[in-house]
């Protein structure tokens, strides 16, 4: 039985491919993204704030501004990537200096309880029989005395979530569930996050009812993990930071061309391809124009000469105006009324699935009663077509 944790959940929800790769078959990445590359360091940088303070001992604003600025220099490497190109690896780093300095200023000298866990890995059981379990890294846990417990979490992302988003936060709550297995008079379990780019402190409050609910969903998401056999990959907006862009289906040219100078840019093989049917469905588009105009130009001209055929150099066409019946399209809410209709009339397998060319057929044909044409025609609109059929002409032979 594989070990299950949020971010393993979270993989699958966001890219079932992308889980495939890093824990199915263990592709081993060394590329970092640099939003993870400052939480880490900023997660690293309050670690050592509660331990030291454990140990009695208080580090300064200063101090742990620098302990920051110096693990970020310790773990910079060539594979830190910045996806946002308007911003710079300096700017990242100010900004979780910043995050480090306004959360040091709001809780020094930081007594607000007692620090339990630091960074505490947690088992979570799901279940009494053990089948379904979790693990999961407690940032902090504070006992506030009189059964009150408190799971805190730092972010630094550079968004803030609703209170409706965070009350269906599934990482702390799951944290959660592990307090009153370690800690026997755990009676109030609070939720807390740290969004350090904003300096803003979130809660959140979860029932026994909620709990229940969501170890039946984790459950749930766990059995369907283990019971896919395709795992397709999910395209999003997180495909830009995505671990396995070079050998994604869905991402990996993208990514190899993207970094190309333009001149190698333009002569890549799939650029070239990509170039040139784009180029054909533009003028794919351009000539359907262009036919639909000459095709009402003739039929202005047949209708104007008081012919059928006219006469061209290779061929003859044959042009007739006649009525065209057009129904709802296929999404529309009144499409969905007029199958309903089909329905109720007993006639929906004969245009199954809603087949309006068979359908303009029974209409125009009047091929169902009287009373049951009627039903229809709320949904049908008459427009004038003009239909050509082409067939080849004699040829003409030029006098000599």
């Amino acid at each position: 039985m594989a070990i299950y944790s949020h971010s393993r959940l979270e993989a699958f929800r966001n890219c079932p491919l992308g889980y495939k790769y890093q824990y199915i078959d263990g592709i081993k990445s060394d590329r970092d993204g640099i939003e993870a590359f400052m939480g880490s360091r900023a997660h690293e940088t309050l670690e050592k704030l509660y331990r030291d303070l454990k140990l009695s001992k208080m580090n300064s604003e200063d101090e742990l501004a620098d302990h920051y600025n110096r693990i970020w220099e310790q773990n910079w490497h060539d594979n830190v990537f910045i996806v946002r190109k308007d911003y710079t690896a300096e700017n990242y780093r100010e900004t979780g200096e910043r995050g480090i300095r306004d959360y040091y200023r709001r809780y020094a000298p930081f007594d607000q309880g007692k620090t339990a866990w630091i960074e505490q890995r947690v088992m979570i059981d799901l279940e009494s029989s053990g089948k379904y379990s979790l693990q999961g890294f407690v940032d902090r846990l504070v006992d506030l005395g009189n059964g009150t417990y408190e799971v805190h979490d730092y972010k630094t992302s550079n968004a803030l979530p609703s209170q409706e988003q965070l009350d269906r936060d599934r990482q702390l709550a799951l944290y959660q569930l592990a307090v009153p297995e370690y800690f026997s008079d755990a009676e109030r379990v609070e939720l807390v996050w740290h969004y350090l780019v904003f300096d803003k402190e979130l809660r959140s409050l979860r029932t026994e009812e909620q709990l229940a609910g969501l170890k039946r969903d984790v459950i749930a998401l766990i059995i369907v993990i283990e019971n896919t056999k395709e795992f397709e990959a999910k395209e999003s907006a997180l495909c830009e930071w995505c671990d396995y862009q070079d050998i994604c289906p869905k991402r990996k040219h993208l990514f190899a061309v993207e970094a190309l100078p333009p001149r190698e840019f333009k002569q890549d093989d799939g650029v070239k391809l990509a170039d040139r049917y784009v180029a054909l469905k533009e003028e794919e588009k351009r000539v359907a124009e262009e036919i639909e105009e000459a095709k009402q130009e003739l039929g202005e001209y047949a209708e104007q000469m008081g012919v059928e055929n006219v006469r061209g150099s290779d061929a003859v066409l044959t042009v007739k105006k006649a009525e065209k019946l057009c129904f709802p399209p296929s999404k529309s809410p009144d499409r969905a009324l007029l199958e309903r209709v089909c329905r109720d009339l007993g006639r929906f397998e004969e245009v199954s699935i809603l087949s309006t060319p068979r359908l303009s057929k029974i209409v125009a044909g009047c091929l169902w009663e009287e009373e049951e044409l009627k039903e229809l025609e709320p949904y049908i609109t008459r427009e004038e077509a003009i239909y050509i059929r082409k067939k080849k002409a004699s040829k003409i032979e030029e006098p000599d």
